[in-house]
């Protein structure tokens, strides 16, 4: 047995399969997902797949091929996703003592040292979460990450598996056979630009870069090159993250619902996309001395000027107060507006992240004994109103005639999270 066994555990078309769920009858039908303001396809069904809807396609372009053949049409419901993405990860989290969320729909766990049936406990495991969740799985195995990741794609490809492969169990000869069937882009780690340069030097597929010199790997693609080549030589080299690492900076963006043209629309919009980057902060234990606002006008408008407006500001103190935030980027907004123009697109960004953040001044005290209620910030008791009113207390430049709201005309309910949209049997 191999020193090192990793698995890959990968919710299948994820964002159909939640769809699917709450509604049944979608089985077996062609099901395309859009992106924020319906604009492009970001997940398809394996039937509107053989249709051949591209992923990333705009969905303008694809709307004769989605009529002609009644494909379903969903916007993207990230609420519910999101919920029942946590709902897999935790279940997948009891199968292993270690486990790496690599995605929504990803996971990674290591089994090293385990004296287990593993290919048995993985069938356990995908029909747990198919009973659960309702969510189908597919689990790849191997010997090193990069393995696993390869043994994943095997899992989706052939039924023949029922969604479990180990890689490790085929012959060497079939894993070479395996190697020369994949493009070089197809190993997991391997970028667009990466396989570019691989090209270059005559190096197309999966068996092309397991034969090469490490020391051309090496020099062409740096030390990550090196660690897939030697993954791929079944050497363990890429650990297992239980632990994530801090994130460098934090982005809410949109493409607006229509394109705004006046301040106080302007306004509405960047300050409320704030209040979603607040809670990515929070909910990661992070705090900023960085924020950034940008609006943009639509750069594939023809005779129409581009117009792009930004602004950075430094935090001399890390925070996460929303007190402090929203009216800074309300401040912002009003620095760089520029009238007479349609904005189609904005966003704010938090950067130079602090984890573990504690706010102190001059004046600060350990508040550890203290009471709940007498340590909270102004902050924190309006975060505590929003989340048991549903953000019923906002700040008046979140306030307007919300133009900005992307369109979603194909949005289901979020079943899991928003109690007046619970499922009605």
């Amino acid at each position: 047995m191999a020193k090192y066994r990793f698995a890959l555990v990968d919710c299948n078309n994820f964002y159909v399969s939640c769809e699917r769920v709450f509604e049944p009858k979608l089985e077996r039908k062609a099901i395309v997902v859009l992106s924020n303001n319906d604009g492009c396809v970001i997940a398809r069904s394996n039937e509107a797949k053989i249709l051949g809807i591209k992923m990333g396609v705009p969905y303008f372009k694809v709307k004769e091929i989605i009529k002609r053949h009644s494909v379903v049409v969903k916007s993207s419901n990230y609420p519910l996703y999101g919920d029942m993405s946590s709902r897999v990860m935790n279940i997948i989290s009891k199968y292993s003592p270690s486990q790496e969320i690599y995605s929504i729909d990803e996971s990674f766990l290591e089994f090293s040292g385990m004296n287990i049936d593993l290919v048995s406990h993985m069938y356990k495991l995908k029909k747990q979460i198919k009973d659960w969740t309702g969510i189908p799985v597919c689990v790849g195995i191997g010997g090193t990450k990069v393995l696993a990741k390869l043994a994943n794609r095997i899992a989706k490809k052939y039924s023949t598996f029922d969604g479990v492969f180990d890689i490790d169990s085929i012959s060497n000869d079939r894993y070479i056979s395996l190697l020369s069937s994949l493009d070089i882009v197809d190993i997991w780690g391997i970028g667009r630009q990466s396989a570019k340069k691989l090209k270059n030097i005559n190096i197309h597929s999966g068996y092309d870069l397991y034969k090469s010199d490490i020391s051309v790997i090496e020099s062409l693609l740096g030390v990550n090159g090196k660690r897939i080549y030697q993954e791929l030589k079944g050497h363990s080299c890429i650990g297992i993250e239980s632990i994530p690492p801090t994130r460098k900076q934090i982005v809410s963006s949109r493409s607006f619902g229509s394109d705004l043209s006046a301040l106080a629309e302007l306004k509405q919009a960047l300050t409320s996309l704030t209040r979603v980057a607040i809670k990515k902060l929070k909910s990661n234990s992070l705090a900023t001395t960085s924020v950034s606002v940008f609006v943009y006008t639509n750069p594939h408008k023809k005779n129409t000027p581009f117009i792009h407006l930004y602004r950075n500001v430094g935090i001399s103190i890390a925070t996460d107060d929303e007190s402090l935030l929203i009216p800074m980027v309300a401040k912002i907004v009003d620095a760089i507006y520029k009238p007479k123009h349609n904005f189609y697109k904005g966003g704010v960004v938090f950067g130079s992240l602090v984890k573990d953040y504690r706010q102190q001044d001059l004046y600060s005290t350990d508040k550890s004994h203290q009471s709940k209620a007498n340590s909270q910030t102004k902050s924190e008791l309006l975060q505590s109103i929003n989340s048991r009113f549903n953000d019923s207390v906002k700040y008046a430049s979140e306030l307007g005639n919300d133009r900005w709201l992307p369109r979603a005309e194909f949005k289901s309910n979020r079943y899991t999270t928003e109690w007046s949209e619970l499922l009605n049997i």
